[in-house]
């Protein structure tokens, strides 16, 4: 049987706070009450889950490992209630997709969304790790690579090739000859740094460097590369606007390789929903657009430089 929300709650604010006192005034408790319903979950667990001292209250390692499971569950109920909202606004679309993506590349897009699609609105979830498509939460799911699970459409929105950029300073300070010059600055790494060596053997040199600053997203790498740090082997699509705004600059763009392409995938629970399909219409249409600028600019990548 699962202990109570109400005891749950208490050995929460208990463990948090490090007092019963302070864990009954913020859950309008009676200290009394705080500590018959600790003492429940201890009779519960068959074991202590504080150690109790003169004016504090200290978990024991037990008591650290419920914790974490507490507070788990607790913001994924919290999320989960959060996420009701959704049908107060029948016409909002859940999307999920890393942070870089949502920033650089459909943030600047909205606008153009709700004058294409009035009354329908996003309500945008960012996320590095990947998510449960089939379980529901979101209607719509962009990520880098194709999933495989059952019940779940997908389909490729564009190719995501990759190139060496830097700050246009760092670029000239650097007095960059050749690629093996890049090596002269710092690296710049993010979650796909095995890219760095398909790099550097696409541009016929043999180096695998593993110094450098590192990043779990790639918004922060180009930031990061756009302030000056050193060099990133950075996404060509997300990079766009800050090379148009001259923050960066491919010193070789001829040496480009292929990166793993975002896929858009929806669960068949959602997928007839109007709302979800206006949405999927709009978003393939703009998938397009950058599918063409890929063209233009990355018709080739690959792993071999060709003079």
């Amino acid at each position: 049987m699962l202990p109570s929300t109400r005891a749950l709650a208490a050995f929460e604010a208990a463990g948090r706070l490090e007092s019963f006192t302070l864990a009954a005034q913020e859950l309008g408790m009676t200290q009394s009450a705080i500590s018959h319903q600790i003492r429940s979950l201890e009779d519960q667990v068959g074991q202590p889950l504080f150690n109790r001292l003169h004016r504090s209250a200290v978990l024991t390692d037990a008591g650290r490992d419920l914790q974490f499971t507490v507070r788990d569950c607790f913001q994924r109920l919290e999320a989960g209630l959060k996420r009701l909202d959704q049908y107060k606004k029948p016409n909002q679309v859940i999307v999920c997709m890393p942070p870089s993506l949502a920033g650089r590349w459909l943030m600047p897009r909205l606008d153009g969304y709700h004058a294409q699609c009035p009354g329908h609105d996003v309500w945008l979830h960012t996320t590095n790790d990947d998510v449960d498509i089939a379980r529901g939460e979101f209607h719509v799911v962009i990520r880098r690579g194709r999933p495989t699970a059952p019940d779940i459409e997908c389909w490729e929105l564009f190719a995501d090739p990759l190139t060496v950029y830097g700050a246009p300073g760092r670029i000239a300070a650097s007095a960059l000859g050749t690629p093996a010059d890049v090596l002269k600055a710092p690296l710049l790494y993010d979650e796909r740094r095995e890219d760095w060596a398909m790099w550097f053997e696409a541009a016929g040199i043999e180096a695998n460097p593993v110094q450098g600053y590192n990043f779990s997203d790639s918004g922060m790498l180009l930031e990061a590369a756009a302030s000056g740090f050193g060099f990133c082997l950075g996404s060509m699509v997300l990079a766009a606007g800050e090379v148009a705004a001259g923050r960066l600059a491919a010193p070789f763009p001829e040496v480009i390789v292929p990166g793993e392409g975002y896929f858009a995938c929806v669960s068949e629970r959602v997928a007839g929903l109007e709302k979800v399909q206006k949405f999927r219409r709009w978003l393939d249409d703009q998938a397009a657009q950058t599918r063409s600028w890929v063209a233009r600019h990355a018709p080739n990548p690959t792993k071999e430089i060709h003079p």
